[in-house]
């Protein structure tokens, strides 16, 4: 879209689908709340979260401009890349607007696959495995499909 005119009627308005983690903000939910309805947005748009892949494949660059994004620098990059963080109803821009950016950049980096979901979650478990095998009372780890 760089260098061209954004056609704002085929954006993917965010907040179309943030109504409940608004409301969740907005009453205090707990973190484990907030988590769910995020991740619940990111299925619906992208049918995937921030643990389906692993951050470790973006590039450092991505990462030095993921710790220096601004709201407006996040809002600007959406709407390049076919999304609106503005939120119409309550004004400003839709809660957890920077995990939102996250998704948006791994779409763009092409990181939302399934192979990069098993090869993420096949870490994942590896790593939880060991911690439980750390254990002094475990002497093994059975896991189901």
């Amino acid at each position: 879209m760089a260098g061209s005119a954004i056609d704002y009627g085929h954006l993917t308005r965010l907040c179309e689908y943030t109504r409940e983690l608004h409301r969740l903000h907005q009453e205090g939910a707990d973190d484990e709340a907030i988590d769910r309805a995020f991740n619940a947005v990111c299925r619906t748009i992208w049918g995937y979260t921030l643990d389906d892949f692993d951050d470790d494949c973006l590039a450092a660059r991505d990462h030095a401009w993921l710790d220096n994004l601004t709201r407006e620098r996040a809002c600007r990059f959406a709407v390049r890349n076919g999304y609106d963080l503005a939120d119409y109803v309550h004004g400003g821009c839709v809660n957890d607007w920077w995990g939102f950016a996250w998704m948006v950049l791994a779409e763009k980096r092409r990181l939302l696959t399934p192979e990069r979901r098993a090869a993420t979650w096949a870490k994942h478990w590896a790593k939880h495995e060991a911690r439980l095998l750390a254990e002094t009372n475990v002497v093994g780890v059975i896991r189901g499909r």
